[in-house]
Formats: structure tokens, C-alpha cells, sequence
């Protein structure tokens, strides 16, 4: 059996037998056992050889093996145990230390404990210094001025700057934190505080004062700068309104001499380097002669305007509006304050900008004066008039409605139409003492058609002028009544000397040229409609002429006003041919007296309407005829019916109203 079969597998061996003990025991070793595994790998180091000898010294070759391991560990054990034994006596060394040690500390303790609760007493005491002097500080910083911002605020050789209003607004914060000790139990410090802020306040607003005065004289110039710290003055200032009535009184005397002396050298000298040239040489061509002064007024306005709202820093007012506006939640919003303030500056501006603009008005208005003066053509005067209008609301939005220039503008807007009016009133006095006869064409005469061309042009400047207005219709109609009254006064004494139908076609011709004209804008409806009527009354008459002109040669003026029994039968039988003989003459022609109306159709329409009474007139002629009742000479031919007599006429398919 081999000795690598299972123990199970092999026959088991007599157990009393020593021999067979041992091989059981031998047998029953596992191969697998880490011990067994570790004592055959620690024999193969040194047996080697297996032979008979080797195996009977191997237990001992064991027994030397455990023997020598054994003195090495005991060697080295050795040395272990001397060094405890040195580590144990240091131990109690310092044991020995550390109990005398601990007796000094205790002894030391015992005699410092007293100086120790003093330590401890005046580290708390420490701490509420350290306490005291952060409040402290913290009040200095907010109830105090350093020594730099005092000095900044007082000295006369320190400069005016952002350093300077940086520790002006320190200064208020400081009186309006006063404010608030004082309804506590430190009113004596509010009080001292107070009065000592308020001296330096008083100091630093005359030396800002003084410094305003002097930054407000260096406006003369045509281009001031109003510089940051300026505005910050005046900003500044509103809380001393004397300071800052004085201040704003010294900008009105110096920027009103300042526009003045501007104005004037623009009209006189031009430019710098005689760019633009000055606007007195283009006096001769008076529009734009006093355009530019208009413009030139308008644009310093403009720019003195911005100047007085820098001044006044009515941007930052309107920011801080603007900020107080979103400010909803808060119960107490300061909008109300701003806007006041906000209100009061631009009354305060317009009031200055008035005073500053004031200057101009006598030259401006001498000018005016001489270029209207000079004018005798009305279509320039017009120009004019509507120039200075525009300008008039122009000015009006910058300087307000009730400043001096916007009323001197509004003076001469009236002058100006005032001018146009008598230019207007001169020329029609003209065409009434010397008005033309009619020519034979009966067609407007020269005078009529010149004054229309004028008519034309005055409402096509109108059309065109930038003046706005909601009543245009209204705003001109004084001056179509102007022009209109000597044009019919005109027509009217031109036809007084002609016959009914020349009176009527000469003034229908003149009121059709008119009309004409007036047709062509929206805002004169009215005098349009006033014409048509006087036309319409002129239709009448000449439909009542030509009308009675086709009954007398019809033949049927005599049978519509006689009496039928009373006529002889040869005058009817007359009449009646003489009608048949009308009736294939072709009369429906327009008569030669109507061809000289302007109008062709007007004229077709006239004889339509005329040969329509002549039908109206025979039909009352025909139903006496007809009527049985009526006694009359007996007919030799039967009447045309009236349809008859319409369609000779070719009035079957008129369609005149």
C-alpha cells in the first residue's frame, strides 16, 4: 500500500502493537496540515541525505537544533531584560522628579492664588476697556470731524473738491445724528456736539460760498463748462436758499450780459474767424435773415437751458426721483419731497432762463420791426408771419409761455400777420380802383387770375408751414376772407355793367377759377362750399334765361300763358307747327351764349336742365290740350305725346337730377 492513500482506504493494524501504533500514527498524518507542512520544510534544510544513518541521528540532530535556537533566544533575552531593568530605574528617577515636582507646584499654587484671581480680574477688566474704547471710537468716528476734514472745511488755502463735499456731507450726517441724542439721556454731548458742527457748518458754507461766487463768474464766456464741483456746490448751497439766491442771481446778471453781447456779435461780426458769417448780410433776403436770428435765439436758449440744469443738477434730482418712485413698500416715501423740489428747480430755471434771454428781446424785435417794415409783397410777409409763428411755439417750449422773449416772439407773430393783413387790405383796395372790364371771352380777367395765383401760393405755405394745429379749417379763415371779399367785390363791380346771361356766365367763369384753386386743400371746405352756393344761384339764372329763350322760339311762351278758350284756332294751329318745327331744329345744342362758360360741362348741364322745364312746361300745355273740359279750337294734327317730345329731345335716358 502506498503511503499517499487515504487513511480510510487502508487496512487498519494491530493497536497493541507498538510497532503498529506507531505506523498508524505515522499513517494517519495529513499532508495538508500547515503545521506538518512547516516542520517537513524546516527539515529539508538540513536533512538532506536520507540514508540509514541519517535517519537514526535525526531526533538528534532535532534535539541539537531546538538546543542551540534556544541559547540564541535566551542570549537575546538577556539583553532584553537588562534594558528593562535600566528603562525600570529611570522610571523611578523620574517618578522621583515629578512627585517633588508636583510638591513645589502645590506649595507654588498655594502662594500665587491670589494672583492668579487678580490676573483673571484684570483680564475682564481688560475686556470691558477694550469694549468702552470700540464704542468710543465708533462714537468719535460718528460724532467727530478728523483733523484733515476739518481742515478741508475751514482752511481758505484748501481747495474745493470731492475731498471737501465728501466731508460736508460727514458734517450733516453728523447734525442729523445730534438730532437723535438729544431725546436721550446724553443731551449735553448733542448739544455740544451741535453747536461745535454747527460753527464748522457756517465756516464751510461761506467758504463754499465764496468759491461759488468766484466759479460762477468765469460763466461769461459762449461756452461755459459747469464743472462736477460746481454742480456740487450749488447742490449744496439749496440748503442756504440766501447763499444760494445770491449764487443764482450772480449767473442771471453775468450769462444775460453774456447772451446779449453774443447775440449781438452774431448779427454784427459773425463767428469766430468770420465763421458763420454775420447775419445781418443776408438782411436782404429777410426769410432767412430772420430765420437765423430765430434759430440762433432758439439754439442759445437750448444750450442756456442745459447750462442752468447743470447748475442746478436737476439730472441727479430726477435720479433720486426715479429711485424714490420704486420705493413702494416703504410707508413714508420721500417722492413727495423731491418732487417739490424737482418742481421748485424748474420754476427756478425758467425764471433765470427768462432773466438770461431777456437781453435779446429789443434787438430781436427792432429787426423784425424794420424787415416788416420793409415788405410790401404779401407772400413774403405771410412767410414771414408763419416763421415767426413756428418760432413763437418753438421758444415757448424752452423758455415757457410767459417768459419775456416767447411774448416779444408772440408780439411779432400778430405784427407780422398784422403786416399781412394791410399788405393784403393794400392790394385789395388796388383791384377795387382799378378793376378791368370783362373781355368778350367773359373769362376771369388778369387782376382775378394774378390774385388767384397769390391765393395759391399764401394756402400752399400754409399747407406747408410746420404750425400745428387741430383747427386749420378755422385758423385760416380769416385769411381766405381777406382775399376772398375784394375777389367777389372785384367780379361784382366787373359785371355790373353786363346784361343778365354775361353777369351770370362772367361771375359763374370767376367764382369756377376761384373754386379751382380752393379745391385743391382740405382746410377750406367751408369758402368751397360759400362758392357753390353763389354758383348754384348763377345756374339758376342762366337755366331760367336759356329756358325762356327755347320757349319763345318753340312757339310754346304764348300757349302757356294763354287762355285756351280765348285763343284762335289759326294761332294755335300756329304754335303748334311752329313747335313741330323746333322740335327737329336740333335746339339741344348749347347756345352761343353758354359756350363762353369755362366750363363745358357746366354748360351741357345748364341747357339740360332748361330743355327739362321746357318738357315740364309742355306737359302742363299738352294735359289742357288733352283735357276733355277744356274748351280750345279743334287741332287740325294731334299733339306730340311727351314721350314723344323726349325723345326728340334725346331726354329718354337723361339721368339729371
Amino acid at each position: 500500500m502506498s503511503v499517499t492513500e487515504s487513511p480510510s482506504m487502508q487496512p487498519r493494524l494491530n493497536k497493541s502493537n507498538p510497532l503498529s501504533r506507531k505506523l498508524n500514527k505515522t499513517l494517519d498524518i495529513s499532508l495538508d496540515d500547515p503545521q506538518t507542512l512547516e516542520a517537513l520544510g524546516a527539515l529539508s534544510e538540513f536533512y538532506t541525505d536520507n540514508t540509514l544513518l541519517a535517519r537514526r541521528a535525526l531526533r538528534g540532530d532535532v534535539e541539537r537544533r531546538v538546543m542551540a535556537t534556544n541559547e540564541r533566544f535566551l542570549v537575546a533575552f538577556d539583553v532584553v531584560t537588562k534594558k528593562v531593568q535600566l528603562m525600570e530605574q529611570e522610571m523611578q528617577s523620574m517618578n522621583a522628579c515629578c512627585k517633588e515636582m508636583e510638591e513645589k507646584l502645590h506649595l507654588a499654587t498655594s502662594e500665587t492664588s491670589h494672583l492668579i484671581k487678580q490676573t483673571h480680574e484684570l483680564k475682564a477688566q481688560s475686556k470691558r476697556c477694550s469694549v468702552r474704547r470700540a464704542i468710543v471710537d465708533v462714537f468719535l468716528a460718528r460724532f467727530t470731524l478728523s483733523d484733515a476734514e476739518v481742515a478741508l472745511l475751514t482752511a481758505p488755502n484748501q481747495q474745493v473738491g470731492v475731498e471737501f463735499f465728501d466731508a460736508l456731507k460727514h458734517l450733516e450726517r453728523i447734525s442729523d445724528d445730534c438730532k437723535a441724542l438729544l431725546v436721550t439721556e446724553h443731551q449735553e454731548a448733542g448739544f455740544e456736539i451741535m453747536e461745535r458742527m454747527a460753527s464748522f457748518q457756517e465756516t464751510a458754507f461761506d467758504k463754499l460760498f465764496r468759491w461759488a461766487q468766484s466759479e460762477c463768474r468765469s460763466l461769461n464766456n459762449d461756452a461755459p463748462e459747469v464743472t462736477a464741483s460746481l454742480r456740487h456746490a450749488m447742490r449744496a448751497l439749496k440748503e442756504r436758499p440766501v447763499l444760494f439766491q445770491t449764487c443764482i442771481d450772480e449767473v442771471s446778471n453775468i450769462r444775460c450780459s453774456a447772451m446779449v453781447r453774443s447775440f449781438l456779435e452774431a448779427l454784427t461780426r459773425g463767428g469766430p474767424g468770420g465763421f458763420p458769417r454775420p447775419m445781418e448780410m443776408h438782411a436782404p433776403d429777410p426769410l432767412r435773415y430772420v430765420g437765423d436770428m430765430l434759430a440762433w435765439l432758439h439754439q442759445a436758449s437750448t444750450e442756456e437751458r442745459e447750462i442752468l440744469e447743470a447748475i442746478f443738477d436737476v439730472k441727479a434730482i430726477a435720479q433720486k426721483r426715479r429711485m424714490a418712485s420704486e420705493l413702494d413698500s416703504i410707508e413714508e416715501s420721500p417722492l413727495d419731497a423731491l418732487g417739490g423740489h424737482y418742481v421748485a428747480d424748474h420754476d427756478a430755471i425758467r425764471r433765470v432762463l427768462d432773466k438770461n434771454m431777456e437781453g435779446t428781446c429789443r434787438p430781436l424785435k427792432v429787426r423784425l420791426e424794420q424787415v416788416l417794415a420793409s415788405q410790401e409783397d404779401p407772400i413774403v410777409v405771410y412767410r414771414l408771419a408763419n416763421l415767426v409763428q413756428f418760432y413763437e411755439g418753438t421758444l415757448a417750449s424752452v423758455l415757457g409761455t410767459q417768459a419775456q422773449l416767447s411774448l416779444t416772439v408772440k408780439d411779432m407773430t400778430k405784427t407780422a400777420y398784422k403786416a399781412f393783413f394791410d399788405t393784403l387790405n393794400a392790394h385789395a383796395s388796388q383791384l377795387l380802383r382799378l378793376f378791368q372790364t370783362p373781355g368778350s371771352d367773359l373769362l376771369p380777367p388778369p387782376a382775378v387770375r394774378e390774385t388767384v395765383l397769390q391765393l395759391r401760393e399764401i394756402m400752399a405755405i400754409y399747407d406747408e408751414s410746420l404750425v400745428v394745429s387741430d383747427r386749420r379749417e378755422d385758423d385760416f379763415a380769416e385769411i381766405l376772407t381777406a382775399l376772398l371779399d375784394p375777389l367777389s367785390q372785384m367780379c361784382v363791380l366787373g359785371a355790373a355793367s353786363l346784361p343778365t346771361i354775361e353777369n351770370a356766365i362772367y361771375s359763374i367763369n370767376c367764382l369756377l377759377h376761384i373754386q379751382s384753386a380752393l379745391n385743391l386743400y382740405p382746410f377750406t371746405k367751408k369758402q368751397v362750399d360759400a362758392l357753390e352756393s353763389q354758383i348754384g344761384a348763377q345756374i339758376d339764372v342762366l337755366v331760367n334765361a336759356e329756358y325762356s329763350n327755347v320757349m319763345k322760339e318753340s312757339g310754346l311762351q304764348e300757349l302757356s300763358t294763354a287762355n285756351m278758350e280765348d285763343i284762335t284756332q289759326q294761332e294755335l294751329q300756329d304754335a303748334v307747327s311752329q313747335f313741330e318745327k323746333f322740335l327737329y331744329s336740333g335746339s339741344m345744342e348749347v347756345s352761343s351764349s353758354l359756350s363762353r362758360l369755362s366750363g363745358r360741362k357746366l354748360a351741357s348741364t345748364i341747357t339740360h336742365r332748361a330743355f327739362r322745364l321746357f318738357v315740364d312746361a309742355y306737359r302742363a300745355i299738352y294735359q289742357k290740350l288733352e283735357d276733355p273740359t277744356t274748351k280750345h279750337p279743334p287741332l287740325a294734327t294731334p299733339l306730340r305725346t311727351l314721350e314723344e317730345v323726349e325723345t326728340l329731345l334725346s331726354l329718354e335716358h337723361d339721368d339729371y337730377i
